[in-house]
């Protein structure tokens, strides 16, 4: 590993400085699950390793009427033991427990997740369903931007220089709702994705996620308009909803699965998450 500068900003601001001044220099360290990992390996060389756990406004997970912001600093565990992620937003704690280990969930965040940008991370397609929107400080103000539009592909987000992410914003949730996000991966446990679905239905109205089936999570909104048309969901009416995430999606062969394997799986996995929601449903 290359020798590199730490430092500990207390406030944004002088984060933003430390970004402006060294650009791609800089690299952000919060729960370092991955870029630890990346320094280890060779495959990034940063000259200043800037940490900013000890920012308090980003150890923040709060409700208002604007809904729910989770900081970039919290990390799996307290997303999935917050009794409002839970109460309102089940989705996102289930995804987050299907992270690695317990003892990586200790240290990884949403942010993290969602800035590392892999079309397999596994609290993305949730946040895409939930309409997330990701809160971006500058020394100019800050922004809000979609989630589907903060992510542009592999390892690639919508940060300009001296940017940083805030947290992430998820709007109120009202009425009857339920979710549910169904992994497929070659071990049961601390693997990444073949395939996913990530199914949300409020108030009547569903929203579908498909991950690791294209270099981004995909929306799948042919398969959203065959379930906001039914007038019952079961097993035998999923099925056109099923034939058409086969349609919304590009996989391809690699180490973990063939693209044909994962077509077939896509439909299994939307099957058994907008199964899973209805039985939320609430």
């Amino acid at each position: 590993m290359k020798n590199f500068e730490y430092v500990k900003p207390s406030t944004m601001e002088a984060v933003a400085d430390i970004l402006q001044q060294y650009g791609d220099g800089a690299k952000i360290l919060n729960g370092g699950t991955d870029l630890l990992v990346r320094m280890r390996d060779n495959l990034i060389k940063p000259q200043v390793v800037v940490d900013i756990k000890g920012i308090s406004e980003l150890r923040k997970i709060e409700y208002t009427e604007e809904g729910l912001f989770i900081g970039a600093a919290v990390t799996m565990n307290e997303v999935i033991c917050s009794k409002i992620v839970l109460e309102k937003y089940r989705i996102l704690a289930q995804s987050a427990h299907e992270v690695g280990s317990y003892q990586l969930r200790n240290r990884a965040t949403i942010v993290g997740n969602v800035c590392n940008a892999s079309p397999s991370g596994d609290t993305i397609a949730p946040l895409y369903v939930l309409s997330a929107k990701v809160k971006i400080f500058n020394k100019d103000g800050i922004r809000l931007v979609p989630i589907e539009n903060f992510i542009l592909g592999v390892r690639k987000i919508d940060l300009k220089s001296g940017e940083i992410v805030l947290g992430i914003l998820l709007p109120p949730i009202k009425g009857q709702n339920g979710g549910s996000y169904y992994k497929h991966a070659r071990r049961k446990d601390v693997d990444l994705a073949t395939v996913a679905v990530a199914a949300f239905c409020n108030e009547g109205q569903w929203k579908i996620a498909y991950a690791a089936v294209a270099p981004t999570i995909l929306r799948g909104p042919k398969a959203e308009e065959i379930l906001n048309s039914l007038s019952e969901v079961d097993e035998n009416t999923l099925i056109p909803a099923m034939d058409a995430a086969t349609s919304e999606v590009t996989p391809i062969s690699d180490v973990r699965a063939g693209k044909e394997y994962r077509l077939d799986m896509i439909r299994i996995s939307l099957k058994r998450a907008v199964l899973a929601a209805l039985e939320l449903y609430k």
